[in-house]
C-alpha cells in the first residue's frame, strides 16, 4: 500500500522546470510521498527523474483545457472553428426537437437546491459507465454531501441538470475555486449518448456562466479529451506529478508502473501468461 499526501494544483500556479520539485504539504508525517494533479510545467519533463531523497515521477504530460469567461456567450462563440458552431449548433437542433421544442434543463446553486440535486444526479450517475465499471461516479457518501451544502452556502457551488421528458439524463458538478468554475463531476446515461446530452449540458452551463459574469474561468482539469478541446479558449501543459521518497516498496510500485505504461501488448501477453497482471495492477492502482 502506497501512502501518498494528494493536492490538486490551480491553473495560475508558477509552472515546474526541470530542476524544479513541486511544493511538498505542510507535513509528510509517515508518508510515502505525496502527488500534485495538473501540475503546470514550463516544458515537456523526464518521465522519471531523482531529487535529493525522492524520486520524481512523471506519468502523465497533457494539454489542461480552460475557457476565459469574459465577454459575452455569442463573443465566446464566434472564437470557436466554423465547423464546431456548426457542430454545436446542429446538436442543439437536433436535442430541441426530441424534446419537443424546449430544452428542460436547472442549475443549482443553493444549499436547498443541491439537497434537490443530488438524488437526481446520482440517478443518473449510477448509468454511467464511470461508475459502473471504475465506481467513479458522483459521490454519495455524506462527507461529500456536507462539503456540497458548505460550498453551496458560500455560493462557492454551481451544478446542472438536463432533463428528457421529465427524467434526468446528464449532470454537471462545478465547485468554484478563486472566481474558477471546476470540470468536477459529470456524466450522461448512456442509452442518450446519440442526443449528445453532455455536450448540450456543457453549452448551456457555459451560457449561465457567461450570463453571470462572475467568474474569470472555467476549468477542465487534468486529463485531455475532445469534448473538453472544442470548448476551450486556453490550454497550459500540465503533469500528475509524484514525489516518492526512496524506500523499496514505493520505488517497486513506481518502477512497476512505468513499466506497465511502456510494455508491449507481448510484454502484456507474459504476464498475463505468468498470471502477474492482475496482481501488479492491483499494486499500482493506489498510485493512480
Amino acid at each position: 500500500m502506497l501512502s501518498l499526501y494528494r493536492r490538486s494544483a490551480r491553473l495560475d500556479e508558477e509552472p515546474l522546470d526541470v530542476d524544479d520539485t513541486p511544493e511538498p504539504p505542510p507535513r509528510l508525517d509517515r508518508a510515502d510521498g505525496y502527488v500534485v494533479w495538473s501540475q503546470p510545467i514550463a516544458k515537456r519533463l523526464p518521465v522519471l527523474r531523482r531529487r535529493r531523497d525522492a524520486i520524481c515521477y512523471i506519468p502523465r504530460q497533457y494539454q489542461r483545457f480552460s475557457v476565459q469567461l469574459s465577454g459575452g456567450f455569442e463573443q465566446y462563440m464566434s472564437t470557436l472553428s466554423g465547423k464546431t458552431r456548426s457542430s454545436l449548433k446542429r446538436k442543439l437542433r437536433k436535442f430541441t426537437e426530441v424534446s419537443g421544442g424546449l430544452i428542460d434543463w436547472k442549475e443549482y446553486r443553493t444549499p436547498d437546491q443541491i439537497a434537490a440535486f443530488f438524488p437526481l444526479a446520482r440517478k443518473v450517475s449510477a448509468r454511467t459507465y464511470q461508475e459502473r465499471l471504475l465506481h467513479i461516479g458522483l459521490p454519495a457518501d455524506e462527507v461529500f454531501f456536507m462539503s456540497a451544502h458548505t460550498l453551496a452556502r458560500d455560493n462557492k457551488l454551481r451544478a446542472y441538470l438536463l432533463f428528457l421528458n421529465g427524467e434526468p439524463i446528464s449532470y454537471l458538478y462545478c465547485p468554484v475555486r478563486q472566481r474558477v468554475v471546476v470540470y468536477d463531476h459529470l456524466g450522461y446515461d448512456p442509452s442518450y449518448a446519440s442526443l449528445s446530452p453532455g455536450t448540450i449540458l456543457q453549452i448551456l452551463a457555459l451560457k449561465a456562466l457567461f450570463a453571470e459574469q462572475q467568474f474569470t474561468t472555467f476549468d477542465f482539469t487534468e486529463g485531455e479529451g475532445q469534448h473538453k478541446e472544442i470548448f476551450a479558449t486556453d490550454w497550459r501543459l500540465c503533469g500528475d506529478v509524484f514525489v516518492v521518497r526512496e524506500r523499496f516498496v514505493p520505488m517497486l510500485l513506481v518502477v512497476l508502473h512505468l513499466g506497465l505504461d511502456r510494455a508491449s501488448g507481448g510484454a502484456g501477453s507474459v504476464l498475463e501468461l505468468l498470471k502477474l497482471k492482475s496482481r501488479v495492477r492491483k499494486l499500482v492502482r493506489s498510485i493512480r
